[in-house]
């Protein structure tokens, strides 16, 4: 193989080599951005706690708001509404 050969291999080479690079980091920094999204992301469970526990929404809520919901609760954890729902599971 001549030298012109393997300069003209290398002419070929390089580029390709320099764009599967640059093109590796970008998707790496891109994927490094989104597992840090994920990591600051909340549960759902902590969203709703978060959400209830607002103060700003608590000038929101309408008057009576809070026996409405113990009430529902009250009702969700009874026996009978218990007893209907593991009957109805498989």
């Amino acid at each position: 193989m001549s030298i012109g050969n393997v300069i003209a291999l290398f002419a070929l080479c390089i580029p390709v080599v320099l764009s599967v690079t640059g093109a590796a980091v970008r998707i790496c920094s891109k994927l490094e951005k989104i597992s840090a999204a994920l990591e600051n992301m909340m549960t759902r469970s902590e969203c709703s706690l978060v959400r209830r526990e607002c103060p700003a929404l608590e000038a929101l809520k309408p008057a009576g708001y809070h026996s409405i919901v113990r009430k529902s609760e009250a009702a969700w954890l009874s026996p009978a509404p218990a007893a209907r729902r593991s009957s109805s599971n498989p």
